[in-house]
């Protein structure tokens, strides 16, 4: 079956007294729709394989970058949190009137997913896919580097560092995040947005609350991720659990055909 180009949209959103732009892809298709939300120093192109997928050929696909990510608009004088995030995709989501909808988050996008679905009615959403979201302290492994830091000091010394260990790792999805921080990230967004993702991260509440969802839910990592520590306590509450093989954190670039392919076994299982 052919495959449709994604086609890059631009919405426009109101929000605290400014007009967003938001740029996103949009890929017509026949059944539900997914809308994927990207993490922290991710963007919108992290999802784009997810157009080649067979198991998603029929589905619609939404995925956009945050604002200070790419050509989304950032205020240097309105500084946004992950709770900003979470109110900012309320508003997208119900501008497009996108409706029964599967929602997924990665990472930091995990949690600005939780906090939507916290806030937000859920007998709109069909579904929820957690990849390697946050949802306890350890998830904070880039975040947590932040936060303890003045900006000028992470600008200036702590980012380019960041970007420097995370290309010296030799994974795949690192280098690539890596190059999407010097050339896609607005370094003070990304310098904001991590102080929530810590705080929210360290109450336990994130875990309680995916555990608590009752839409049906999927919670995706990678293989070279397998000691997490709340792994045992998804499987004792029998969530579905998937891992993807040959991955780190940044499944969608270490393994596309293998993450997609059991996301979309997920979601075509769907009544």
């Amino acid at each position: 079956m052919k495959k449709e180009t994604p086609q890059i949209k631009v919405a426009e959103i109101a929000y605290k007294d400014k007009v967003f732009s938001i740029e996103y892809f949009f890929r017509q298709g026949q059944k539900e729709t997914i809308v994927l939300l990207h993490g922290l120093g991710g963007a919108k192109e992290n999802y784009y394989e997810a157009c080649k997928a067979d198991a998603l050929t029929d589905h619609t696909l939404i995925f956009f970058d945050n604002p200070g990510t790419g050509n989304s608009t950032y205020f240097e004088d309105l500084l946004l949190n992950v709770d900003d995030l979470a109110s900012i995709s309320s508003i997208f989501i119900k501008q497009l009137g996108i409706s029964n909808f599967i929602l997924c988050g990665t990472s930091m996008g995990g949690l600005t997913t939780l906090l939507y679905l916290k806030s937000n009615e859920q007998s709109n959403i069909k579904a929820y896919i957690n990849i390697e979201g946050n949802l306890l302290p350890e998830d904070c492994m880039f975040s947590s580097k932040v936060v303890t830091y003045d900006f000028e000091t992470f600008a200036n010394q702590v980012f380019p560092k960041t970007v420097h260990d995370m290309k010296a790792n030799g994974n795949t999805g690192y280098h690539i995040i890596a190059n999407n921080l010097e050339l896609n990230t607005n370094v003070k967004s990304y310098y904001n947005y991590s102080f929530q993702t810590v705080e929210y991260s360290a109450t336990g509440d994130l875990l309680k609350q995916f555990i608590a969802l009752k839409i049906p839910k999927i919670f995706i990592y990678g293989q070279e991720n397998n000691s997490l520590s709340y792994i045992p306590e998804l499987l004792k509450n029998n969530l579905n659990v998937k891992e993807i093989s040959n991955s780190n954190h940044f499944v969608f670039y270490d393994n596309p055909k293998e993450l997609y392919e059991v996301i979309g076994n997920f979601v075509n299982e769907l009544r």
